[in-house]
């Protein structure tokens, strides 16, 4: 086996492969994301494992990261992509030889991989090739470890009798308040109002969010299809979402709601009218993002029941995907064992002070 590193003219047969190969689609490791996380200021590199015949087998976007206390990672989302979505030992144990070269020279103290394949397929199999490479479990998870997707390959109207009957009743409700939803030009000023509603549901549900330079930057990276919904009541905008494309696959990677007008159910509008899009552009498949794992708890998926039970009433009869998680290989175990004790105790006093209040 060889390894190759990806150069530009090289672009449409690595996301060839990679929308052909990849359970979850394949957005996080297409080439336009790759150009979006240079965007964002981070060094990338794309490497590929190949046999002796020059058919390619695997690929590899790898972001280098940097932690807090100045310690660094190399991320790979969603990753690698293996021919056939099986991996092999032979194909891992290559492609991890490489990445430790890179991790030496760029002093990196863990390297992640985020797998995409499914848990479900191969477990046994899989977790014993991790075992044998020194892959350990990681202690919290980046991306979602489990989503949840709809078939896109019905008719329409199918699609919709599938849903829960609350669903289709918020959806007609929404139509008849008189809620309009419109995809943006992701111009500035579309813009800025979706990150005044992102301000706002972080504050009211607790959750994270990227800087506004991340989403501004997400919405206009070249080649990378990414777009920003809107919805509109009274001359005002009640809702937003960022729906994200690549190969056969819709992804629904982030949503905002205003306080004001709760009533009207824009989101339930504002999520038909994606799926409605996806459909029409002959997209197979909705990915509606994390939900809660229905396996296990994780440490990302505290407190995911609302939004859970929000994203299953509109594909009630499909299955989670549950992914295989982040795995780690710990380049420097001391510092890596140090950091996460760090991690934990500061995650403890956060706990304490909550409680106190």
């Amino acid at each position: 086996m060889n390894i190759l590193f990806f150069k530009e003219e090289q672009k449409e047969d690595w996301d060839y492969f990679v929308s052909h190969n990849a359970d979850d689609g394949g957005l996080l490791q297409s080439w336009a994301w790759g150009d979006f996380q240079k965007d964002l200021g981070k060094k990338i590199w794309r490497i590929g494992v190949e046999d002796d015949k020059n058919n390619l087998l695997a690929t590899c976007l790898l972001i280098k990261d940097n932690l807090a206390l100045r310690q660094v990672t190399l991320d790979i989302p969603r990753g690698p992509i293996v021919k056939g979505g099986k991996i092999s030992f032979e194909i891992l144990k290559v492609l991890i030889e490489e990445i430790k070269k890179i991790g030496k020279e760029e002093n990196v103290m863990v390297l992640r991989f985020d797998f995409s394949f499914l848990e479900y397929e191969d477990t046994k199999t899989n977790k014993k090739i991790f075992s044998k490479l020194k892959l350990k479990r990681a202690d919290r998870d980046i991306q979602p470890k489990t989503t949840l997707r709809l078939n896109l390959k019905k008719e329409k109207e199918d699609i919709l009798k599938s849903m829960k009957q609350k669903h289709r009743y918020n959806i007609r409700l929404a139509e008849r308040k008189g809620v309009e939803v419109f995809l943006t030009n992701n111009s500035l000023d579309d813009f800025e109002k979706f990150w005044e509603l992102l301000k706002e549901t972080h504050k009211r549900d607790n959750f994270a969010i990227h800087s506004k330079d991340y989403y501004w930057k997400l919405l206009n990276t070249s080649n990378l299809k990414i777009k920003l919904y809107l919805a509109k009541y009274k001359e005002e905008i009640v809702a937003g979402a960022i729906l994200g494309s690549f190969g056969k696959v819709s992804v629904y990677m982030h949503g905002a709601s205003s306080n004001k007008f709760r009533f009207v159910m824009a989101p339930y509008l504002l999520q038909w009218k994606m799926i409605s899009d996806s459909i029409e552009k002959g997209y197979f498949y909705y990915d509606f993002g994390g939900v809660k794992s229905f396996r296990k708890k994780t440490s990302s998926q505290t407190s995911w029941d609302g939004i859970t039970r929000f994203k299953k009433g509109f594909a009630p009869k499909e299955n989670y995907l549950e992914f295989f998680g982040l795995w780690e290989l710990r380049l420097k175990k001391g510092k890596s064992f140090l950091y996460r004790i760090i991690r934990r105790l500061s995650k403890l006093r956060k706990l304490f002070k909550k409680k106190r209040r």
